[in-house]
């Protein structure tokens, strides 16, 4: 059986690529248009070249494909609605439609917690209502989601739904190095008390749960969520990672509320600024690390299989790791030998 990935060189994808080779398959990945190999460099993997939203490319890479890891996003909370409406919508669009038409057996979609909004002020599982938070990320995520039932419900797109928590690991350069580096240089400020549960996935595990949901039966129109259900706090997390540094916790707070109003703020300005790079915080990540999310994750037990397999002295350690040898300037990496 032929497994597309798509997205195969991010984050999750790369994982999700490796994933596939551990278990002896040789998966085909779709790469942008100029997007360096990166960790899918030396692989055995099959790679195609083209955009979600070319038809052509997108049946080329579907040919003879049994099953579709749909991991390509336009992420990040900033930037015009435009690219993420086209990426995470209209391009998921064409790729299903692509898939039905090419007889694809299972399309795996990629999707988020963000569906459920950035802080859910408690417990949730998947029957808790999608909402859109303010900005483009998430609309465009609720948006494809949306999409998704109706090709299911009207024309039996095979599709099944993953929704990932806050995924960390090794390759997470977006948001782990850069806890990671405030930590490591005593800039870090925990985001209210921080007893607050934070919905973390190491990124194996997610990827592994990718796997599983393109091999179950029966799961056509069903969603999931994806987190290690061990509870763990925002205090537990960044304290996790300043033992595996060797620096010191933070202890710095700000309230919650007024990080959340600065990050509006912030926000505002950019917007009426026209700034290109996203403000230096926003609502998003401050929410997310700052919010009470707790996911249940029982259905995804029960109907997948899935059990999250690290823990969080586990993950850390290894992402840590990671972080000594990839993103630490050499200067710093001999310092701290």
């Amino acid at each position: 059986m032929t497994v597309l990935v798509t997205g195969a060189a991010g984050f999750l994808g790369s994982h999700v690529t490796d994933v596939l080779i551990a278990r002896g398959e040789r998966p085909r990945v779709l790469l942008r248009p100029g997007d360096s190999l990166g960790p899918l460099a030396g692989v055995d993997a099959e790679i195609c070249t083209g955009d979600v939203n070319d038809a052509a490319a997108i049946a080329a890479a579907l040919r003879g494909v049994d099953r579709v890891l749909h991991c390509a996003a336009r992420t990040g909370p900033w930037g015009p609605d435009s690219e993420y409406e086209r990426t995470n919508v209209r391009g998921l669009e064409n790729l299903v439609r692509a898939a039905i038409s090419g007889g694809v057996q299972r399309i795996v979609h990629v999707s988020s917690i963000t569906v459920h909004g950035n802080n859910v002020g408690g417990e949730a599982d998947e029957s808790a209502p999608l909402r859109a938070e303010p900005n483009p990320y998430s609309r465009s995520k609720v948006a494809g989601e949306r999409l998704l039932g109706r090709l299911v419900r009207d024309e039996g797109a095979p599709v099944t739904v993953v929704r990932p928590g806050w995924i960390y690991g090794p390759r997470d350069t977006a948001s782990f190095a850069r806890l990671a580096h405030m930590i490591e240089k005593g800039r870090m400020i925990m985001v209210g008390p921080g007893t607050n549960h934070v919905p973390l996935i190491y990124v194996h595990d997610a990827a592994a749960a990718v796997v599983l949901a393109s091999e179950v039966g029966g799961l056509t129109g069903r969603s999931y969520l994806l987190v290690n259900d061990e509870p763990v706090t925002q205090r537990d997390y960044l304290g996790a990672i300043a033992a595996q540094l060797g620096v010191p916790a933070p202890t710095r707070r700000i309230p919650y509320p007024v990080a959340v109003l600065l990050g509006a703020t912030a926000e505002n300005l950019g917007r009426l600024t026209r700034r290109q790079q996203p403000p230096p915080i926003m609502r998003y990540g401050l929410q997310l690390l700052g919010g009470e999310n707790r996911f249940i994750i029982s259905r995804a037990r029960h109907e997948l299989g899935f059990s999250p397999q690290v823990d969080l002295a586990e993950g850390v350690s290894r992402s840590i790791e990671w972080y000594r040898d990839a993103c630490r300037a050499p200067e710093e990496a001999k310092v701290a030998s």
